[in-house]
């Protein structure tokens, strides 16, 4: 009877985690890209100056990072899902962000065929849509402006609009819940980060609306975000593009991207982005990626300033996973657009490596 007793305990035990593997999983994934870059009128940091460097560089390709990711079905086609990223600089090892460990995303939700929910820190809509149309897919996200300047990752504003932790970016918002629903190939969605700054509901709060059309041959986004800052001055963005699969090899996308800020009582600052580029399979292991960025800057009481920027990648596939890289990048700037007295163009070169895990 003991022996049986002592049987049946082992198959108990052993049992649950068996039930616990088939019923969720947990991944751990990355992208770790690295290369050598020269550059002319630049700083190592990308800011336009009368400098020359050569450096090694994380991130001219796709952002390097590390994340959990998981979901647990939990019947009826409703499962819980979590996602934790963290930014990672590979030329020196350390976290991107040196506040925020999971500066990328750290995220809870539900999801199921009516949709999704998440709570946390994440994208805004605003965000999330200018990736849907860039040419060079969101790579170097320290000179792309559909990231910098649609997504708002570096709107050189100086203030804090939304509950983001930063003066410098509004793209992931803190205290957040973001909605998802899908009707066929349209996906509506909203978003409303709650400042949680005490006594008001309004101040470094984010309300945000989307609405995308997504189908392989065809896809149409648009969002519109409202940002508060803590004295309750009002930042608006909004994003329109498209991604056209014009030939089975060639992919043409066109994207455009506005956002207004009031940076004092009397002052606003303005930026219009126009975006068209290309994705072209030259071969099945060969991928040319080009994007031209046009962007004008207004400022209250100063003069319209701006710069023309192109970014381009021809990629060699080693795998599904790896691949070598050659980036080539031209700025011309208009006005005295971060700091007078700068070269009036600049150039870059990176010869780079991608591996995704």
């Amino acid at each position: 009877m003991k022996k049986r007793q002592i049987l049946a305990a082992t198959v108990l035990c052993t049992a649950v985690p068996v039930f616990a593997q088939t019923a969720s999983s947990v991944t751990l994934y990355g992208i770790i890209d690295a290369s050598v870059r020269t550059q002319t009128g630049l700083t190592s940091t990308y800011a336009r100056s009368t400098l020359n460097t050569t450096a090694v560089a994380s991130g001219v390709g796709l952002t390097s990072r590390w994340g959990l990711r998981g979901a647990e079905d939990l019947g009826g086609g409703l499962r819980a899902t979590f996602n934790l990223e963290s930014g990672i600089n590979v030329d020196t090892g350390a976290s991107a962000n040196a506040t925020t460990f999971f500066d990328r995303a750290s995220v809870i939700g539900l999801a199921g065929n009516w949709g999704g929910v998440t709570l946390g820190r994440q994208n805004t809509l605003t965000a999330d849509s200018a990736g849907v149309a860039d040419p060079i897919g969101l790579r170097f996200a320290s000179l792309n402006p559909n990231i910098q300047n649609v997504g708002l990752s570096a709107h050189q504003l100086g203030v804090e609009y939304g509950a983001t932790g930063s003066s410098a970016a509004s793209n992931r918002v803190n205290n957040s819940a973001k909605f998802s629903v899908p009707i066929g190939p349209v996906v509506a969605r909203a978003m409303r980060g709650f400042g949680e700054v005490a006594g008001s509901g309004s101040k470094q709060s984010v309300s945000s609306l989307g609405l995308d059309y997504l189908t392989p041959g065809l896809s149409v986004t648009t969002a519109y975000t409202r940002f508060k800052d803590a004295n309750d001055r009002t930042l608006n963005a909004a994003n329109l593009g498209v991604s056209w699969l014009a030939l089975p090899s060639l992919r043409v996308m066109a994207n455009m991207g506005y956002n207004r800020g009031a940076t004092t009582a009397t002052t606003e600052s303005t930026n219009r982005v126009v975006v068209g580029g290309v994705n072209y399979a030259i071969t099945p292991a060969i991928d040319l990626l080009a994007g031209y960025y046009k962007l004008n800057r207004e400022r209250t009481a100063v003069a319209d300033d701006g710069f023309n920027r192109l970014l381009a990648y021809l990629e060699y596939k080693f795998s599904r996973r790896s691949k070598v890289y050659l980036e080539l990048d031209n700025t011309h700037w208009k006005g005295n657009y971060l700091g007078a007295g700068n070269k009036g163009s600049s150039n870059g070169l990176s010869l780079g490596m991608t591996h995704a895990f």
